[in-house]
C-alpha cells in the first residue's frame, strides 16, 4: 500500500501496517502494533502522578488469573486500545457507536490470536479489581502498595515475552 496521511478509515501503526477499525482484518492485526501502543499509552487518560501503561496494567492484570486460557485473555483483553487507544469511561460511554467498534475489533483480535471473547467472568473482574486497585493506589496516591514504574520499552518487552510464553503454554502457533 502507498504511504497515505490520509488513508480513509485507518490509522498508520508502528509496524507500517494501516489498520481500519471499522473493517479489520487478520493481516492489519499484528502483536508487535498492539504492545508498541499499549506500552506507550498511559492509564486513567494520562492523568495519574507517574506513568503507568495500559500494557502494564494487561501484564499485572494476567498474573491474577491462574486458569492459562484467562491469562492469555487478560493479558490482551485491552488489546483494542492499540488502535482506539485508552478513553476514560466516563467519556467512552457517551461516544456514539464506540462499543460498537470497539466490539467488532474486540471479535477480529480474538479469532486472530485465539482467545475468548467475549471475556470471561474471571477476566472482567479480574480487570475490574485491579481498576479500584489502581485507582486506590496509583490516582489517589496512596503509598501503602508501591507500584514499580517501567519504561514504555521494558514494558512493551515485558508484554511480548508475556504473549509468547502464554501461546506457548496454550500451544497456540
Amino acid at each position: 500500500m502507498k504511504e497515505n496521511l490520509y488513508t480513509p478509515n485507518c490509522i498508520r501503526t508502528f509496524t507500517g501496517k494501516y489498520m481500519n477499525v471499522f473493517e479489520p482484518t487478520p493481516e492489519m492485526i499484528c502483536i508487535e502494533d498492539i504492545a508498541h501502543a499499549l506500552a506507550c499509552q498511559p492509564r486513567f487518560g494520562g492523568h495519574l502522578p507517574k506513568f503507568y501503561s495500559v500494557a502494564q496494567h494487561s501484564i499485572n492484570c494476567s498474573y491474577l488469573v491462574d486458569d492459562m486460557k484467562d491469562r492469555y485473555a487478560a493479558l490482551l483483553h485491552d488489546a483494542s486500545e492499540a488502535y482506539l487507544c485508552d478513553i476514560p469511561k466516563p467519556i467512552k460511554n457517551h461516544l456514539k457507536d464506540y462499543q460498537g467498534i470497539e466490539h467488532n475489533l474486540m471479535l477480529a483480535i480474538a479469532k486472530h490470536f485465539g482467545f475468548e471473547y467475549p471475556l470471561s467472568p474471571v477476566v472482567k473482574e479480574v480487570d475490574e479489581q485491579m481498576l479500584h486497585f489502581e485507582w486506590h493506589h496509583l490516582m489517589l496516591k496512596d503509598e501503602s502498595y508501591k507500584f514499580k514504574n517501567h519504561a514504555a520499552r521494558e514494558v512493551k518487552e515485558t508484554f511480548l515475552k508475556t504473549f509468547h510464553h502464554y501461546r506457548r503454554e496454550l500451544s497456540i502457533k
